[in-house]
């Protein structure tokens, strides 16, 4: 096995295994990389995160069983208590990219709030485009609320997502999240909850230009 090898499977969270020519994604919550809630856990009270390895997967266990309709999420194979991880299918598919398609991830998660979820962590990363539908493939943060603050949270952390993916694109940026904010729905309400001081915490982290655009596609709203 080569060095990197050896660090990359002590820290990846996620692996893809192949049982019996099979592929199947082993997920471990206990892993180092889970570390990342014991930090982001107490600096984001926005959202209630978990750190907590068994809470984390029954998140996700709750998510991923309940019976969606308008997405796509991978069906739970096995999991074990003990060792705190979870065996599901392998979903292929294509990063979201395209204006069209995040006009489907702004549907998706106004869907996925409607049916009563919020799900903490909405980085880009956690969605794929299978079969031309929106895929969920990560919901370990994901919990049962109508809370109007942890659906904009959604929202907010997902825009951050965005702006990162884009850090060279300011314009593609603002693109991307007035697909998503339209084909969503926004509220009066969820938008001064996105510029609201309780946010400021991640608004202050979103490079200076994709800010100033991010500002005036939330500000149509208000």
């Amino acid at each position: 096995m080569r060095l990197e090898d050896f660090f990359r499977d002590i820290y990846v969270q996620t692996k893809i295994v192949a049982v019996e020519d099979k592929k199947l994604v082993m997920k471990c919550y206990n892993s180092s990389t889970s570390f990342k809630w014991y930090f982001i856990s107490p600096s984001f009270r926005n959202y209630p995160y978990s750190s907590d390895p068994r809470e984390r997967m029954n998140r996700e266990i709750n998510f991923l069983t309940y019976r969606w309709d308008s997405i796509k999420t991978p069906r739970i194979i096995d999991f074990d208590l003990e060792q705190t991880c979870l065996y599901r299918e392998f979903i292929d598919g294509e990063e979201i990219k395209e204006i069209e398609q995040f006009e489907k991830l702004g549907k998706a998660i106004k869907y996925i709030h409607e049916q009563g979820f919020v799900m903490g962590d909405t980085k880009l990363e956690n969605f794929i485009v299978s079969e031309g539908r929106i895929t969920v493939i990560d919901a370990e943060q994901a919990i049962t609320s109508n809370d109007i603050s942890y659906r904009s949270w959604d929202l907010l952390v997902l825009s951050f997502s965005i702006a990162y993916t884009f850090i060279k694109d300011p314009l593609m940026f603002g693109k991307a999240i007035d697909s998503v904010y339209s084909s969503y729905g926004l509220s009066k309400n969820q938008a001064e909850e996105l510029l609201g001081l309780r946010s400021i915490g991640l608004i202050s982290l979103i490079p200076f230009l994709h800010f100033s655009t991010f500002r005036k596609v939330i500000e149509k709203y208000l």
